[in-house]
Order: C-alpha cells, then sequence, then structure tokens
C-alpha cells in the first residue's frame, strides 16, 4: 500500500471489492434468464436493482435481484386475484424446463419475488416480476403475501446513483461501499439498512473527493442528519420513518465520534503524518482497513518532544493530533 493514506484507502477498496469472476458470473446468467424469459414470450426485457445493480454491494456476493417486465399481454390476466402469485409461477415453469436442477423458494420465500439457487453459483437469483403502466421508469412489482402490485421507482434510483458516480469520476461507489463496510463494523449502526449509507453519501459527496475525504465529509453530514428525516436518493421515502428517538440519538453518538476520528485522520494526512492516519483509519473502519506500520521508540520520542498524541496513542510531529504531547502547566514560578 505504498505507505500513504491513499494507497491504503485503495488496500481497502480492494478488499472490499466483489469477486471479478463471481460478478461476470452474475452477468451471463442474468443475460441468459432475460433471453430465455423474452423467447417464451413472458417478458419484453429485464433489468437489475438493488446494490448488486448500483454497484454499492460488499463482497460476498450472496443475491442478485433482477427486475422482470412481464409482456403486456399478460397484463389483464395478472392483474386479477392471484396474479402476482401466478406470475412467479410462470417464470419458474420458464426456468425449470432449462434449469431442471435449480430450486426454487429454498431459502426463503420473499413477498417480492421468486428465489432461485442454481447448483453452479454460490449465490441466488431474486426475479421480481413487474407490470408497467405508462411510459416512464415507473414499474409495478408482485407481492405475493398481499396479492397486489407495488409501485417502485428503482429504475429511477439506479440512473440517478450512476450519474453521481460518473460525476465523482468513479469513486461514489467505491465509497458506498467502505461506508457500508464502516456501519457492518460498528454493533450500534448495523441494522441500518444500505439505502441509508448511499443517501448519506449522496447528499454530502457532489463531485470527486479522495477517499478519506469523502469518507470523513459524509461522517460529518450523518453525525447532524440522523437527528431529521433522511429521504433515499430519489426524495421519495423516508428511510428513517420508524426510527425512536433512542434510536436516532444513538446513532447521532456514535456518528459523532466516528466523525471526529476522521477529521483528525484527515488532518495528519494533510501533515504528512500518513502512519498516523493510516492508524486511526484502521481503528475506525476495523479489520478490512490496512494496519499502519508500528512506531519506534526513537520516533515517539522525538515526537513527544514538540508534537502531538492521536486519540488511537501515536505520538506525531504534527500539533494537529487529538491532545498535546506535552500537557501545558496552569501555574508558574516566581
Amino acid at each position: 500500500m505504498n505507505g500513504s493514506t491513499k494507497g491504503a484507502f485503495d488496500a481497502f477498496d480492494e478488499e472490499l471489492s466483489l469477486d471479478a469472476s463471481e460478478r461476470q458470473s452474475a452477468q451471463k446468467r442474468h443475460n441468459d434468464i432475460t433471453n430465455l424469459l423474452v423467447s417464451a414470450g413472458l417478458a419484453i426485457s429485464t433489468f437489475l436493482q438493488g446494490s448488486f445493480a448500483r454497484k454499492t454491494m460488499l463482497k460476498p456476493l450472496k443475491d442478485v435481484d433482477m427486475v422482470i417486465r412481464m409482456h403486456p399481454r399478460l397484463k389483464e390476466i395478472l392483474r386479477r386475484p392471484g396474479g402476482p402469485a401466478h406470475a412467479m409461477r410462470l417464470i419458474r415453469e420458464a426456468l425449470a424446463d432449462e434449469y431442471p436442477e435449480a430450486q426454487f423458494d429454498a431459502d426463503d420465500t420473499p413477498a417480492h419475488a421468486l428465489q432461485v439457487t442454481f447448483p453452479d453459483l454460490d449465490f441466488t437469483f431474486d426475479l421480481v416480476p413487474a407490470l408497467d403502466e405508462d411510459d416512464s421508469e415507473i414499474v409495478y412489482i408482485a407481492d405475493r403475501e398481499n396479492d397486489t402490485w407495488e409501485w417502485s421507482n428503482t429504475r429511477t434510483l439506479n440512473g440517478i446513483i450512476s450519474t453521481r458516480n460518473q460525476a465523482s469520476g468513479g469513486r461514489f461507489v467505491h465509497q458506498v461501499r467502505m461506508l457500508k463496510s464502516y456501519k457492518k463494523d460498528h454493533a450500534v449502526l448495523d441494522d441500518t439498512c444500505g439505502l441509508l449509507w448511499e443517501a448519506l453519501a449522496y447528499d454530502a459527496v457532489t463531485g470527486p473527493l479522495e477517499h478519506s475525504q469523502a469518507l470523513a465529509v459524509t461522517l460529518a453530514h450523518a453525525a447532524q442528519a440522523v437527528a431529521r428525516p433522511v429521504f433515499d436518493p430519489t426524495g421519495v421515502d423516508d428511510l428513517t420513518s420508524d426510527w425512536t428517538i433512542a434510536q436516532r440519538t444513538a446513532y447521532a453518538t456514535a456518528l459523532a465520534a466516528a466523525a471526529g476520528q476522521a477529521a483528525e485522520a484527515r488532518r495528519l494526512e494533510e501533515d504528512g503524518q500518513h502512519a498516523a492516519a493510516i492508524e486511526i483509519w484502521h481503528d475506525l473502519l476495523g479489520t478490512p482497513f490496512p494496519a499502519a506500520e508500528p512506531q519506534s521508540a526513537t520516533d515517539a520520542l522525538r515526537a513527544l518532544a514538540a508534537g502531538s498524541i492521536t486519540s488511537t496513542g501515536r505520538a506525531v510531529i504534527s500539533p494537529r493530533g487529538q491532545q498535546p504531547s506535552r500537557p501545558v502547566r496552569s501555574w508558574r514560578t516566581r
């Protein structure tokens, strides 16, 4: 990682990225399923949704969400009672002929999707039947539990995240993955949804930023934002609507502490104290982030003479650690 903070973040990014061969296998199977369902006259097209589609998914790849735009000729029958379940049944029958060893709803029976497990893949596909109602990007997705078709703007969300990623020079989705890894490593935050972190980053990161800067500004924003409603990037759904006051307080407290550490790490990075910055990021982001080189006794003594001490206890020559290396006396002799 070449000893720099940027190098450490590059290594962190690589650690979080999906396996390339798995991603290729998922894309190929998506295309094969699409061709099968279109040829069978069941679908006019398909598209991917969720974090896999938006490239914000952490490894390992567990599931791929695939929306099936059902053929318009089926709309009348699928709008009748039992339509959502019937749509999934039609998809299942078509796939069973082509993939006789595939299993359906083996691990779960999602309300909105037919879960498919293929013996040659280590991840599942969730196939979501959908109906188009007009020429917009809106679709109505199946809900077999409630026997309804639910409004969804998932295609709009995909486009918004893609546009922001382009505006950031392709860094945005990588930074979202880093934030998701951070929340996963902290028990108090782990029950927050992944889309929340995309929304927080979307509000805070509007252009190309280095990874350390993007995380620092997002954590600072998040510490304040969680006290009020946080809407998804399309501006439709409040992702915090079911939070209690106690949860908001706990999240704000944890995020304020994290934002303080991130700001400290950024100051040290700016002063060229990369080992100290890396040590703080490792403490904040956990084991996926590289550990810093240990500090020698000689370097520590030299820094103690004039610098400061970081929140992780490392002495640095920069004065911008958490506290001065030498306490200031509150008295004087005469």
